[in-house]
């Protein structure tokens, strides 16, 4: 009888700890803290009293003494007290009346946050490359800066002053767009002509062609290459169509 009495006061073990685990509560250690003690100079015994001290204040004991510190982590008290020295020292915890005062911790933790945000943000923005940099940039340009940029990449250096001029020529004073011009940069690119004069020969048949759009180059350039093969099949050797630009 004795016995079955004895087993049943085990059998309720675990629900009497279940009761007092949960009833001791839990307490919170800011990460942060954790995450910053090296930068605030904390070592392991430092780290130790501020999360003992972060205990005490989550339970509502605010009078301290060097041996409640000593008892719950088992840390002599000479430790302990060059401990909070220290941290009064580095400011993280000064005097209050029977108390410490945790505000100087929550300050420096907060300069600390501040500190790893702004790094981050300018980390961010380095990140981007010099060519991403270059075409946000080309976006706000107006599109005549845009053109003599353009050139500039395909040339592989600054455009003269002469050549600056003749590309706004064609832009401002014949007329030509924005997308004629980039296309006939295009073809003599292709060709390996890289010479405004070329360009501007261009230009001027789709101007005499009426030719306004990309589409209507396409088809251009497509019935001079049917006529060129016609002609080759025939045997014609005519210097007219080694190339539609240069006839």
């Amino acid at each position: 009888m004795e016995d079955r009495s004895r087993m049943r006061s085990r059998l309720h073990i675990p629900a009497l700890f279940s009761r007092d685990f949960f009833a001791e509560g839990f307490t919170v250690i800011p990460n942060l803290l954790i995450k910053y003690s090296g930068r605030l100079g904390l070592d392991g015994t430092d780290l130790l009293v501020m999360m003992s001290f972060c205990y005490f204040q989550q339970r509502g004991q605010y009078e301290l003494e060097i041996s409640d510190f000593a008892r719950l982590i088992n840390v002599s008290e000479d430790l302990i007290h060059r401990s909070i020295e220290k941290l009064r020292d580095l400011g993280l915890l000064t005097d209050k009346e029977d108390s410490l005062d945790p505000t100087g911790l929550f300050e420096k933790l907060a300069d600390l946050w501040a500190e790893e945000k702004v790094h981050h943000a300018f980390k961010q923005s380095q990140e981007m490359t010099t060519p991403q940099i270059k075409a946000a940039n080309e976006l706000r340009l107006s599109p005549i800066v845009q053109i003599i940029h353009l050139f500039e990449r395909e040339f592989g250096r600054a455009l003269t002053t002469i050549e600056v001029d003749q590309i706004k020529c064609w832009y401002y004073q014949d007329g030509y767009s924005d997308t004629l011009i980039k296309e006939a940069l295009k073809r003599a690119v292709l060709r390996g002509i890289l010479n405004l004069n070329y360009m501007d020969r261009i230009l001027s048949s789709w101007a005499k062609m009426n030719i306004k759009t990309t589409n209507e180059i396409i088809k251009y350039e497509e019935k001079f290459l049917d006529r060129k093969k016609h002609h080759k099949e025939a045997g014609s050797q005519d210097e007219k169509y080694k190339d539609i630009y240069l006839t």
